[in-house]
């Protein structure tokens, strides 16, 4: 099996445009004169400390579809924020080609905490608090979110934090056609590297394997995507990089399906691609571009999950972020159908 030279994937000209334009922003803002600049310049730095910050967490989000919205937040001196609800509301900027003049309001939702797996369920009381990234993970989901148009958006997110109503917003891409595959898509019948492969390197097989080949997540690893699928079972694709993951989800989530694969038994197969066959020369595995980079478009993002019926019919699939609870019902879900 080849591997798949991935060449490096800067930002979207657009998005690097919106970017320039805060920066521009908060540079023009922070003029006074020649004679505060120390003090400014101070006051800014203690600002962005405790200001709160939201990043949009979807990899992939599209014109015309129901789709999950995900955005996490943090403040640099309080930490990460978690549990509760939070209120997203969005307006539309326009293309990078023609931006509106003015925002033009568009779709609003609650969304929900949901914590990556290991991480805390539930806070006393219910309420979304500060929390240090060893208490709880995750971020805020609403489910069936539609942008009636491509292009720039931004999203402003209203939680009740420790008492005080907080604000904060952050811009986002909406493209105009998927890449990655959608519920009801086909799945790709993939011959995935399995132990032992001579092709590959052990940690193309999973970036934690010992240099003896042995894996630490073997119920991983035991039979490729084709064959399960031919053999009518349902499948569970985790493609992950616990070593090399930006957003430090990819080793949590691959071990909670794994500790799913023991729980289940033989009626489901489960599945780890590794996302690079040589994370170095920045070469992506056949296997994993095949789900998460078909079209080598766009940066591809890591970890994904991908659930598959017996049928071999793509049922659900979730982008960074999918709690134990959502993981265990789908499994549920396709071994009752």
């Amino acid at each position: 099996m080849t591997d798949t030279a991935r060449p490096s994937l800067p930002r979207r000209t657009g998005r690097r445009v919106i970017a320039l334009g805060l920066v521009v922003m908060f540079a023009a803002g922070a003029c006074a004169s020649d004679t505060d600049d120390a003090t400014a310049a101070e006051e800014r730095s203690q600002d962005a400390a405790t200001e709160l910050v939201a990043q949009v967490a979807s990899y992939e989000l599209v014109a015309d579809r129901d789709q999950r919205f995900i955005v996490g937040m943090f403040s640099n001196d309080d930490g990460v924020v978690s549990f509760g609800t939070a209120r997203l509301d969005f307006d539309y900027l326009g293309t990078e080609a023609d931006p509106l003049d003015e925002p033009r309001s568009g779709p609003s939702t609650t969304a929900s905490f949901l914590p990556i797996p290991g991480s805390t369920e539930i806070s006393e009381g219910g309420g979304a608090r500060f929390t240090s990234p060893s208490e709880a993970r995750g971020v805020y989901g609403a489910e069936s979110v539609r942008f009636d148009e491509p292009g720039f958006w931004e999203v402003e997110v209203t939680i009740d934090l420790d008492g005080a109503e907080k604000r904060a917003s952050a811009a986002f891409e909406v493209g105009d056609e998927q890449h990655v595959p959608v519920v009801g898509d086909p799945a790709p019948k993939t011959d995935n590297l399995l132990p032992g492969d001579p092709d590959a390197p052990v940690t193309a097989i999973d970036s934690r394997a010992d240099d003896d080949g042995s894996v630490p997540d073997p119920e991983l690893h035991q039979v490729t995507i084709d064959a399960a699928i031919a053999a009518g079972k349902p499948v569970m694709v985790v493609v992950s990089t616990p070593v090399f993951c930006v957003s430090q989800f990819c080793g949590p989530i691959t071990d909670t399906v794994q500790q799913l694969a023991q729980d289940t038994g033989d009626e489901m197969a489960f599945v780890h691609l590794e996302v690079w066959r040589d994370f170095e020369n920045n070469a992506i595995n056949r296997a994993a571009a095949e789900w998460i980079w078909p079209d080598q478009s766009g940066d591809p993002g890591e970890p994904w999950v991908f659930v598959i019926d017996a049928a071999g019919t793509i049922v659900q699939r979730w982008d960074n972020v999918v709690t134990e609870r959502d993981l265990e019902t789908a499994i549920r879900t396709v071994l009752e159908d």
